[in-house]
C-alpha cells in the first residue's frame, strides 16, 4: 500500500527532475539560438548594448516551429518556479515578461551556471568571428583581382574615381565575411556606387581619404 508520505517523496523527486530538465533545456536553447548560430550573448549587465533575451518569445516560436527535429518548451513548472529555477542558475529575470541577462563575471569569483555559458558563446563567437576576418582577408584579394580583370570598355573614368559598371563578385562569401571584406574595401577607398537607388557598380577613389 502506497503511503501518503511516499506520495510526496514522489512529488518531491519530481521536483527535482524537473530542476534538472529546466537546466538541460536552457543548454539546448544556447546550443541553438546561440552557439549554431554564432550569435554573441551581449545581454551581460552593464554591457552598453545590453538587451535582456525575451526567452518566452523565443520558447514559443521554438515550439511552433515544425522544422526543429524536436520541440523546445518549458518544463511542468509554474511560472515562478521557473523563474526561481533561472535565478538560482544565475540569470537576472525581468518582472513582467521572462526576460534574462546575466551579471557581469567578477575576478577570483566562482562563474555561474549562466556565466559559465555566456563565456562559451562569447569564446564561440570570437573564433567564429576571427574564421570569418581570415576569409575576408582571402576575398579581398580575390576582390581585387576581379576588378582588374575587367575589360576596359565597362571601366568609366572620373575625375575622383574609376567606376567598375554592373561588377558583381562571383564569390561565394557569407553575410558575416561581406560585411568585414566590405569594411576593408572601404577603409581602402572602394566601396559600392548607388545613383537613385540604383547599383551602378564598384567605384575605386584615386585618393582613398575621400
Amino acid at each position: 500500500m502506497t503511503t501518503v508520505e511516499e506520495l510526496r517523496q514522489h512529488c518531491q523527486r519530481l521536483a527535482l527532475e524537473r530542476e534538472e530538465e529546466l537546466k538541460e533545456v536552457i543548454e539546448d536553447y544556447f546550443l541553438a539560438t546561440f552557439i549554431a548560430a554564432n550569435r554573441p550573448f551581449r545581454a551581460v549587465i552593464g554591457n552598453r548594448k545590453c538587451r535582456p533575451v525575451p526567452i518566452h518569445q523565443t520558447f514559443i516560436e521554438l515550439s511552433c516551429n515544425e522544422l526543429l527535429c524536436h520541440e523546445v518548451k518549458w518544463p511542468n513548472l509554474s511560472e515562478e518556479l521557473i523563474r526561481k529555477g533561472l535565478e538560482n542558475l544565475g540569470f537576472v529575470i525581468t518582472e513582467h515578461e521572462i526576460c534574462i541577462s546575466v551579471p557581469p563575471y567578477k575576478k577570483g569569483a566562482k562563474m555561474t551556471f549562466a556565466q559559465e555559458w555566456v563565456k562559451k558563446i562569447n569564446d564561440n563567437y570570437s573564433e567564429y568571428c576571427a574564421y570569418e576576418k581570415k576569409k575576408a582577408k582571402e576575398a579581398y584579394s580575390e576582390f581585387i583581382a576581379a576588378l582588374v580583370s575587367v575589360p576596359k570598355e565597362s571601366i568609366m573614368t572620373f575625375d575622383e574615381f574609376t567606376l567598375f559598371c554592373d561588377f558583381k563578385f562571383e564569390g561565394e562569401i557569407t553575410k558575416k565575411c561581406l560585411k568585414f571584406l566590405k569594411k576593408m574595401l572601404v577603409r581602402d577607398g572602394i566601396e559600392e556606387y548607388f545613383e537613385n537607388g540604383e547599383y551602378k557598380g564598384i567605384r575605386v577613389f584615386n585618393n582613398p581619404s575621400n
